[in-house]
């Protein structure tokens, strides 16, 4: 799973409603309504609003996460 395709969603924090950034594993969003990032939070999907993309920040537990499989990979 180390090369496993991902893809980055901005979705609501489950306590705060605050947008983030997170990633998924696959190759894009299949327009389900919740998953669990890679960093291991469940959340809420749904079509983000170009505001959204804009103003969420990247997720740094995904990123960290992935950055360590890539890592790991070579």
């Amino acid at each position: 799973m180390t090369d496993a395709p991902h893809y980055w969603l901005p979705t609501p924090n489950p306590e705060t409603g605050v947008f983030v950034r997170h990633a998924f594993c696959g190759r894009r969003w299949e327009g389900q309504s919740a998953d669990t990032s890679v960093c291991g939070v469940a959340v809420a999907m749904a079509e983000p609003s170009e505001m959204d993309w804009r103003t969420a920040p990247t997720c740094m537990g995904c990123n960290e996460v992935l950055k360590q499989r890539q890592a790991a990979a070579h």
